[in-house]
């Protein structure tokens, strides 16, 4: 969340935790905690869906309260809201999102859309607002949406949803870590912050493999065994040692960079070989995981631009926009870039985004907001208390929800 005149978004955990000593945390009272160990986290959203108004109005109440730093107090009656949701909400729940906005903040005005529709915004083509053809693909915590864009609207015929995203990521890498090396079930954030830190997209899957099993094979050979670091190195540091936390001088644990460095003897080390790859490697895999009947994401981008006009196929596969967390995991669109081509037609000419964005992928979306309301765009469809008042929760329903086909 942030104002639009903002540089950068205020970043909010959306949950609520309780730790060993059963106290309760709320929203970015979790980025204090000192001890992590076996949170018990509760989200207010499921499947992308927001079930939890209770919880969810305490956390924005928490957001808002932290925003307000070198702001005014905020002025409901005087602010208007743009607010994203997941595609494909369910109808009663975006009713009660649009109650909360106007009776119970009681903003001037506000408008309900998706992350996907402001995308086509964020552009520097000259006197242009939006690009007219674009494909969002927006991978987040819940899972991976494929989302069409043309003229600015969502084409919601040909929204795809697969359901790998970074949840998934996270509890698949517990269970490799747990089965193989420690039980580490009840350990999300360490486990979240192993992933992030390690976790990359590999180009050749099966090069990796092997790379992996030759490495492997040094350490059982007591003889070739001092190789291993050297070996390593020359590959690319395929594998990796990650510092457990002993939450005396560090909480979350790191990567050990220097593998010659002298550690205390009470340090624990993970050893990390293809689950650093092979965990991101379900996005495209997911039978990998025991995920079988399973689209992977390559197949959801072609069923996606199946269901799209024929014409505008090219043209959406010349304006792919990858959105999202776990796109900033090293690798990821360079991957998806080469299996694409495989897939399409040679006439088609296939563009990504630049991998080195100047934005992050995380707050591409809270950037492209900000800029289709410094463009003018939310001044078009922003809905006033008066409209809502005046005209009810269905005008607002025809206004922001999806368009059945």
């Amino acid at each position: 969340m942030g104002y639009a005149s903002d540089e950068n978004p205020l970043i909010v955990q959306n949950c609520i935790c309780r730790s060993r000593d059963r106290k309760l945390h709320l929203a970015n009272e979790l980025n204090r905690l000192t001890d992590v160990s076996q949170l018990i986290i509760r989200r207010p959203l499921e499947q992308g869906q927001l079930t939890s108004w209770y919880l969810q109005k305490l956390i924005w109440d928490e957001g808002f309260n932290e925003l307000v730093n070198g702001h005014n107090d905020i002025n409901f009656n005087e602010t208007e809201l743009l607010y994203t949701e997941t595609p494909f909400s369910f109808p009663v729940l975006s009713s009660n999102t649009d109650q909360i906005v106007f009776e119970e903040y009681g903003f001037k005005s506000y408008y309900r859309t998706t992350n996907a529709a402001l995308v086509p915004w964020n552009n520097d083509v000259p006197n242009n607002d939006y690009i007219p053809f674009q494909l969002v693909v927006d991978s987040g915590f819940e899972c991976t949406w494929v989302i069409p864009v043309i003229n600015g609207c969502v084409y919601w015929k040909g929204v795809k949803k697969m359901s790998i995203g970074g949840k998934f990521l996270t509890g698949y890498l517990k269970e490799l870590i747990s089965f193989r090396y420690y039980n580490v079930m009840d350990e999300t954030i360490l486990v979240n912050n192993i992933k992030e830190k390690t976790s990359y997209v590999a180009t050749d899957y099966d090069q990796s493999l092997k790379k992996v099993s030759q490495l492997r094979s040094l350490v059982k050979d007591p003889i070739r065994r001092h190789d291993f670091d050297a070996q390593n190195k020359s590959m690319g540091n395929v594998v990796l040692d990650y510092v457990l936390p002993d939450f005396k001088t560090t909480t979350t644990g790191y990567v050990l960079q220097d593998t010659t460095a002298k550690l205390d003897s009470d340090v624990q080390l993970l050893r990390l070989y293809d689950e650093r790859f092979a965990v991101p490697e379900t996005f495209f895999y997911p039978e990998l995981a025991n995920i079988n009947n399973k689209s992977g994401i390559i197949k959801t981008i072609l069923e996606s631009l199946a269901n799209c006009p024929k014409l505008a196929r090219p043209l959406l596969m010349a304006n792919i926009k990858c959105v999202g967390g776990n796109f900033d995991i090293p690798g990821f669109k360079h991957r998806l870039f080469m299996e694409l081509r495989k897939e399409i037609p040679e006439t088609y000419v296939l563009k990504l985004d630049d991998e080195d964005d100047k934005n992050k992928s995380l707050t591409y979306s809270w950037k492209s907001g900000q800029i289709f309301v410094k463009k003018g765009g939310f001044d078009k469809v922003k809905i006033s208390k008066q409209e809502y008042f005046e005209k009810g929760l269905n005008y607002l329903q025809e206004r922001c929800s999806f368009k059945a086909y």
